[in-house]
């Protein structure tokens, strides 16, 4: 592979214009810095290169007489050959960064992309009756760790692989039976009890008890991202093999609900003697699928054979995380689309393919860095920002999965002509001359998204400059976006909710939040304290109101400026069964088959 890579190296460097089989003038001393290495070492490659056939170097004699070299191999076939072996083994991260690298100028990334989309979607797998689903995804899974994710394709991986003591039914908002197949709490809802089932057995075999579950909220409750849901913990104690007690510091009649978060799911107690570092580059857990493979080009999960819940249909999923590169993503299919033969046959109701679409809905906005200096430290600049960003507009322009304008963190009404909040009626005008006449066109702001968001940042960048305001857009990926924070002004972000109240508790308390981050430190403290005051409410309307009460201070101050509500949907063929989107916007694995 390093001979091929060299020869790519040397090919881009002396023949991209000529091509192969032409002669290129190249003395030695270029040959060694185009691989940046020594002569001696630049003269053992072209020998090599040479013996394989690759090349023909006919190295100057004399004064004036000039060293060529000439290749015998297409580059663009090369580059496919050898980019299609290193994802025949796994190894995608290498097939795109060769691609990257050397294929410019050439077709290789797109051939590259069209063979890889017919190995993705559902197959039987050669030589075996398995059932095999493979996903493109244009995100990198950052922790599969629950005490530690932020992200929610994150949160979905570890639905996979771990399990919860209970588990909300998305449908019907019922809690049922996870690891515990009982619970019970006391009048004032600060003591907790869950009786565990047996026989529910971690991917290696051991069977999980009480101490496992004591282990995870002790470890949970520590310096973790995810600490907050275990801030009002006093004690978590195994009072059996199968009982496990939470006793805690206040009343929290949503703690049902915060038991069904993935936050809370189960390790096995001391990660199974491996050590943090060794344990989370394969963790173990109970969910469906454990980990066969796990590299920075893929993830392979394995259906958990001995699964408590039934034996999940597929027998293998492999997720393949795909750049975000133009080249690479023309003609590449979406993870959304569970394709049968995409060559052969258009997405369309007439040929049997089915659109769903999820009932949760994923809620952009953006939060404004009120703990850094700027013009977001005016309250009339800040909304001046809320009414020049036309909502119905944004989705006009940008379409896609964005749905209908948000009030706030929730859907009040299916209705997309639900009105937000009334301003003071400023027309377009009067919208300039507010921004001019206060120099709020003086001062440039810096708006920071996740790459999935740059679409949405550059369209309200265009908006706000139509009023004089300056925006500058940083794009971070997930690696990055936290730790810039309070290096930007303003950051584009969006929520899911897969437990209703707990997520959204979650988005204010979580340490690592978007919003706690950029909230002023007055308001995180008021955040804090109302969402106890609702966590003491065993009625559900009077918690409800106390979140509104929280949303209407963030939107009244303008601090968060809420966007859109988007959808999220899939299309898959009418031969496949099970399929339904989660309430972390993705296809449920567990449950999907071919009829």
């Amino acid at each position: 592979m390093l001979t091929i890579e060299r020869y790519l190296t040397l090919y881009g460097r002396f023949a991209s214009e000529l091509g192969a089989g032409a002669a290129a003038e190249a003395s030695l001393v270029q040959v060694a810095e185009a691989l940046y290495c020594t002569e001696r070492n630049a003269k053992l490659v072209l020998r090599k290169l040479s013996e394989e056939g690759f090349i023909e170097w006919k190295a100057g004699r004399g004064r004036g007489n000039r060293s060529h070299i000439t290749f015998r191999e297409d580059r663009e076939k090369l580059l496919l050959d050898l980019s299609r072996q290193y994802a025949e083994d796994g190894e995608y991260n290498k097939a795109f960064h060769l691609l990257q690298t050397f294929g410019e100028g050439t077709a290789a990334n797109e051939k590259f992309m069209d063979w890889m989309s017919d190995s993705f979607g559902f197959h039987k797998q050669l030589g075996k009756e398995a059932d095999v689903l493979r996903l493109p995804i244009t995100r990198v899974i950052m922790t599969l760790d629950p005490a530690e994710c932020v992200f929610s394709f994150d949160s979905h991986v570890i639905q996979q692989i771990f399990d919860k003591l209970v588990v909300l039914e998305e449908n019907t908002g019922r809690i049922l039976p996870g690891i515990a197949h009982d619970w019970e709490c006391n009048e004032d809802a600060t003591t907790w009890t869950f009786h565990l089932r047996k026989g529910v057995l971690f991917h290696d075999g051991t069977e999980l008890t009480a101490s496992d579950v004591v282990y995870t909220i002790e470890r949970l409750r520590n310096g973790k991202f995810n600490s907050w849901i275990m801030r009002s913990l006093g004690k978590v104690e195994a009072v059996s093999d199968r009982i496990v007690r939470f006793k805690l510091d206040k009343p929290n009649w949503l703690f049902l609900k915060y038991a069904c978060s993935n936050v809370m799911a189960i390790l096995p107690s001391g990660l199974l003697g491996q050590g943090e570092e060794v344990f989370w580059k394969k963790p173990v857990g109970t969910g469906p699928f454990q980990i066969e493979e796990w590299t920075g080009g893929r993830l392979l999960l394995g259906a958990n054979l001995h699964y408590f819940q039934g034996r999940p249909h597929l027998d293998q999923v492999e997720i393949v995380p795909v750049p975000q590169h133009e080249a690479l993503m023309e003609r590449m299919v979406t993870w959304q689309q569970l394709i049968c033969d995409p060559k052969q046959q258009a997405v369309t109701v007439e040929n049997g393919w089915i659109k769903l679409e999820s009932k949760n809905v994923c809620t952009s906005m953006l939060s404004w860095n009120m703990q850094r200096q700027g013009p977001q430290q005016s309250e009339l600049f800040r909304s001046l920002v809320d009414q020049l960003l036309d909502r119905k507009l944004m989705i006009q322009e940008l379409g896609g999965y964005r749905h209908f304008p948000a009030n706030g963190f929730f859907p009040v009404s299916a209705d997309p002509s639900t009105s937000l909040t009334q301003h003071i009626p400023f027309s377009p005008e009067e919208l300039r001359k507010q921004v001019m006449d206060n120099e709020f066109d003086q001062a440039p702001i810096t708006l920071c998204a996740h790459t999935a968001h740059s679409a949405d940042a550059y369209w309200i960048q265009k908006q706000c400059m139509e009023y004089g305001i300056e925006v500058k857009v940083r794009i971070e990926g997930p690696e990055t976006i936290h730790s810039v924070l309070d290096e930007v002004d303003l950051t584009f972000h969006s929520l899911v909710f897969p437990e209703d109240e707990v997520s959204l508790i979650e988005s204010c308390e979580q340490d690592n939040s978007f919003l706690k981050r950029l909230m002023t430190p007055e308001l995180s403290v008021w955040t804090f304290e109302r969402f106890d005051e609702a966590l003491a409410c065993e009625n559900s309307l009077d918690r409800m109101a106390i979140y509104a009460d929280i949303e209407s201070r963030l939107r009244g101050e303008y601090q968060v400026l809420f966007l859109l509500h988007n959808r999220f949907y899939t299309d898959y063929h009418q031969t496949l069964k099970g399929v339904r989107i989660n309430s972390l916007g993705w296809i449920d694995f567990k449950h999907i088959w071919r009829a």
